[in-house]
């Protein structure tokens, strides 16, 4: 079997539909001789930021001569770009040779597993193969009855808690918090961000139902003293860290996820990691994370931001307020996904930007223009609809000038087809 063989088989799977428990990934796993248990983790749960804990942890990590892998969805540059080991994405030949192994149980059983979970469990199973020191995973949705709630971690990392994902996780706080809280292991330390007094409670019942040590971090001390096109400066007040730190992720929501992964950096340390502050500095400086506030190009400006609830939008529309003062030179392309709150992005960044374009990506999930342009009617001063988001910024970009900035948000799979747009170098 050859990559494209791989490729095609995975595509059989169900991709769209969400299918509860575990069964079927511990069955996969059975059959791979449980490599989930060859190597210690970070789990990072949460509505927002799991990527970027991740992006940061990983970059920290090798910075220290850690040998690390990583493992995220949903792919942003390329399929491939989910599994990465020292920072390199999984050779094309093993996740041939990976997928070839798990074909008998992956087409024809009873209960086919979903496409995700036979990619997290290649990647466990690369991640075995690879010795990783520490394998940094993030939750592909939920927590509870995610995929990746198999693995053995060092410590675990809800984010944040917030309405996303409701069909399937709920309509409350409470109870996307239940299902995020879920990760939560006996005697290892579960690491929360800013969270309501609902979903907080809700996680320190369920730490006290399993073991967990609840380990909130908002009195950590930081402090965002720069923050511009290139990078953001933060002044940091814990013994044992350097007391400034540049950061390579732009956007205020990231110092939150700093305080995550600075606290998280310092039981890996208490793990028995060796995590030098030169390294903690070397790595957050050159750490990225493509789609999170992504500068793709300057003069004009151009912002990749996935954005793809409530809460993201209003911290994009925030940290744009703060970059592009002159409202007239700020532009929004804007794409959404059927199952999210098209009307409650659309206005959170209606405070931020007068006039709108709209799109939709070629994903099967995307939104309709027309649906787009019902749900946020009334919201903008002017609203323009574009068939494509390629056909969108054919026309778009080259009308900027110098000092105009273009946002495209909505969805990561908007951002993924406006990156290759600008990688193409037009």
């Amino acid at each position: 079997m050859d990559y494209g063989a791989a490729r095609a088989l995975l595509d059989r799977l169900p991709r769209l539909e969400v299918k509860p428990g575990l069964s079927r990934t511990v069955r996969l796993l059975d059959a791979s001789g449980h490599p989930e248990r060859a190597f210690p983790a970070v789990h990072v749960a949460g509505t927002n930021g799991k990527g970027s804990v991740v992006a940061m942890l990983d970059a920290v990590l090798r910075a220290a001569g850690v040998r690390v892998g990583r493992f995220t969805s949903p792919e942003l540059a390329d399929f491939r770009d989910r599994i990465a080991i020292d920072g390199d994405w999984l050779p094309e030949a093993e996740w041939a040779a990976g997928i070839s192994r798990m074909e008998p149980l992956l087409i024809g059983a009873a209960d086919p597993p979903t496409q995700f979970e036979a990619i997290a469990v290649l990647a466990f199973d690369a991640f075995s193969r690879h010795a990783v020191d520490v394998a940094l995973v993030e939750v592909g949705l939920g927590g509870r009855f995610d995929a990746t709630n198999v693995v053995r971690p060092l410590a675990c990392v809800l984010c944040n808690v917030s309405l996303d994902h409701t069909a399937v996780l709920g309509n409350s706080i409470g109870s996307i918090a239940w299902e995020k809280a879920g990760i939560a292991k006996a005697g290892i330390p579960l690491l929360y961000g800013e969270l309501s007094p609902d979903a907080e409670s809700v996680v320190w019942a369920e730490c006290e139902a399993v073991g967990a040590v609840p380990v909130p971090v908002a009195g950590f001390a930081l402090e965002r003293i720069r923050f511009g096109w290139d990078s953001a400066t933060y002044r940091v007040d814990r013994p044992g860290l350097p007391t400034s730190l540049e950061l390579g992720l732009l956007g205020g929501y990231q110092r939150e996820n700093l305080r995550l992964v600075l606290r998280t950096i310092e039981i890996l340390r208490d793990a028995g990691l060796e995590l030098p502050n030169d390294a903690i500095s070397r790595g957050l400086r050159d750490a990225r994370w493509p789609g999170r506030f992504e500068v793709a190009r300057r003069r004009p400006n151009v912002v990749l931001e996935g954005a793809h609830n409530v809460a993201g939008a209003e911290r994009l529309a925030d940290d744009i307020e703060a970059l592009v003062p002159t409202r007239a030179e700020r532009h929004l392309l804007l794409g959404v996904l059927a199952d999210k709150d098209a009307e409650g992005i659309g206005r959170a960044l209606a405070a931020a930007f007068d006039c709108v374009s709209l799109c939709a990506s070629a994903s099967p999930r995307a939104l309709s223009v027309d649906a787009l342009r019902d749900a946020v009617a009334g919201l903008f001063l002017r609203s323009m609809g574009y068939d494509s988001v390629v056909g969108a910024l054919d026309r778009i970009v080259p009308a900027l000038s110098e000092e105009d900035t273009l946002v495209v948000a909505g969805s990561l799979t908007v951002v993924a087809e406006a990156r290759r747009w600008f990688e193409e170098d037009r």
